[in-house]
């Protein structure tokens, strides 16, 4: 007969993620048993579409409670237990693959991945005890953070596969879970003062809370006690304890931290990642490249260590980048960002630093052409990226040639990318078929602000002064400061003239409308050597000078607005020209 697998969760309050979760693990269960704690939402009704094994238990504070209770309800010869949170990743192999190959195995760790979410392959993994035979043996403990009691350690696995993702939780609803954990932490430490796993969970609930003075002690008596034989966490307890360390300032001893774990687990890129940081922060390149590669050097990690992806390689291979960059070796930085970049396509900061390395020594038109020959102009998500950084380097037209390499660029199911090569095509001096794309968005209800900014100025550009004043009445009636900034900019690209003074409660955002008329036009690069090109040029750099003339002339705030921003542009091309430079250039200035 095969062998039965069930499910078990305990659930309060998740209407938005049980379906989720359900879906994703009832092809490779047989039963499903669901504990609710306490609900007020539609949490058991929807628990309800998927089983009727469906049970209410009294919540008191203990989460190995209710979870015992769900076990004893199932009849199944294997368990998984899930939170509603979590889903299941079946795509490399099922449970039934494990339960098949099973042998002498009685329970399995499973990789947990804990994604950050700022790009893809950003996620911490853990491995969890959470697939185990139906037995006395395997019950869970502990009224919070609780965890499977492990008898006999030679009986449990450690699998690869299936894992399960963890969702990240709302900023709100993550602080309302730290602060309900704290209560009870404290009040299980205050029971158990010696349970170094409890405080090590304890300094990480006070330190998530942005309390780091608080988190410090329990984060050091957590390192101090917890042995090799709790290395599931005795390592996030270390590199807990340099995040704590670090933000009180004490880096010094973060430092030594490293330097002492690091020796006792030289196999965890961790650990040697967190000090090259560390070195790297402090201006120490030399000392941090040294660092970074051996984290590199790491090779796969143990799979009981939990485990930053990218720390050995891609996340590493950027910071030698940027190292190396720091300590004038061009050459080097751009190889180790090229290999960051190849380790992990979807890390962008690698691209973002390849980009202003060429932008500084070769020029906007050969980094383009650098990057089409790596290229890097064949990722839909690369070019949205080079778009963008080709805008803010003034180079527009580059920008328009990025976007209009992606699939169906124009196309109005893509609203991102049609809003993007609106304005690129504007500044790049496309004022006709910028007109197009932005009638297109208004179309689709999908017209910002800035766009509507935006279409004005594209119509005075046309010299259609009748169109651009009736939107910028529109703009007007809505936003008086900046309706009033594009009806002068209009009248005085007619005719010279200008049409009254705005109202004092407007200035800020006409001070802001106008600057970013400024920035925009600033953008436009010439191309063409006469003809249309020389006329478009006038045409941009007529409305810099009068959207100029009309912040000096409004207030001493306006004069002093344009002031710091003519400052900063000048600020950043002296940065620009020491990059490219160097010593030559501090010696001239």
């Amino acid at each position: 007969m095969m062998p039965t697998i069930g499910l078990i969760m305990i659930v309060r309050d998740e209407e938005d993620n049980l379906a989720a979760c359900l879906d994703s693990a009832r092809k490779t269960v047989d039963e499903i048993v669901i504990v609710d704690t306490g609900s007020t939402d539609r949490t058991m009704e929807i628990a309800r579409r998927y089983t009727d094994r469906v049970y209410s238990y009294p919540w008191h504070d203990d989460f190995s409670a209710a979870r015992n209770y769900a076990i004893e309800r199932s009849s199944s010869r294997w368990l998984l237990s899930l939170d509603a949170d979590e889903e299941l990743d079946l795509s490399r192999g099922d449970l039934r693959m494990l339960v098949d190959n099973a042998g002498e195995y009685e329970a399995f760790f499973l990789p947990l991945y804990n994604p950050a979410g700022s790009y893809p392959g950003d996620f911490t993994l853990f491995p969890v005890l959470r697939f185990f035979r139906n037995s006395p043996a395997y019950r869970f403990q502990g009224r919070i953070h609780e965890q499977v009691v492990i008898r006999r350690p030679e009986a449990v696995g450690i699998a690869e596969y299936p894992g399960i993702w963890h969702k990240p939780a709302t900023g709100k609803k993550r602080n309302r879970k730290r602060s309900r954990n704290l209560a009870l932490l404290r009040r299980a430490v205050a029971g158990e003062p010696d349970n170094y796993f409890l405080q090590y969970y304890l300094g990480v609930e006070w330190l998530g809370l942005g309390r780091p003075q608080l988190a410090l002690p329990y984060l050091k008596n957590a390192r101090a006690n917890l042995t090799d034989g709790n290395i599931l966490f005795r390592l996030p307890a270390i590199r807990s304890l340099v995040l704590c360390l670090k933000a009180l300032g004490m880096t010094d001893e973060a430092i030594c931290v490293c330097l002492e774990e690091s020796a006792k687990y030289p196999s965890c890129s961790d650990l040697f990642f967190d000090g090259g940081l560390l070195f790297e922060e402090t201006g120490e390149y030399e000392i941090a490249v040294r660092w970074f590669r051996e984290a590199v050097n790491c090779g796969p990690q143990h799979p009981l260590f939990s485990h930053t992806n990218g720390t050995g390689s891609f996340l590493a291979l950027y910071h030698l980048g940027h190292c190396h960059e720091k300590l004038g070796r061009c050459r080097e930085a751009r190889e180790y960002y090229e290999k960051a970049l190849s380790a992990n396509p979807d890390y962008f900061l690698p691209l973002c630093s390849l980009f202003l390395l060429d932008l500084v020594v070769v020029g906007a038109d050969q980094a383009w052409d650098r990057f089409r020959a790596a290229g890097y102009l064949e990722r839909p998500r690369h070019l949205e990226v080079l778009a963008d950084l080709f805008f803010e380097a003034g180079c527009p037209d580059l920008a328009c040639a990025c976007l209009e390499r992606l699939p169906s660029p124009g196309d109005s199911g893509n609203l991102l990318a049609l809003k993007q090569m609106a304005k690129y095509q504007l500044y790049a001096g496309r004022v006709e078929t910028a007109l197009e794309n932005i009638g297109r968005l208004r179309d689709a209800g999908c017209l910002e602000r800035d766009l509507e900014v935006d279409e004005v100025i594209a119509l005075i550009l046309k010299e259609d002064y009748g169109a651009a004043k009736g939107r910028a009445f529109s703009i007007w009636r809505r936003s008086p400061g900046a309706g009033w900034a594009l009806l002068n900019l209009l009248s005085l690209m007619r005719d010279g003239s200008r049409c009254g003074r705005p109202e004092a409660t407007g200035h800020g955002e006409m001070i802001e409308t106008l600057l970013a008329v400024i920035e925009n036009c600033l953008r436009f690069r010439q191309t063409r050597t006469c003809g249309e090109g020389c006329l478009m040029a006038r045409r941009y750099h007529h409305l810099v000078s009068m959207a100029m003339q009309l912040l000096v002339d409004l207030s001493p705030d306006g004069c002093l607005s344009l002031s710091e921003y003519l400052r900063g542009k000048a600020d950043a091309v002296c940065r620009l020209a020491t990059a490219k430079y160097g010593k030559a250039w501090e010696l001239m200035t």
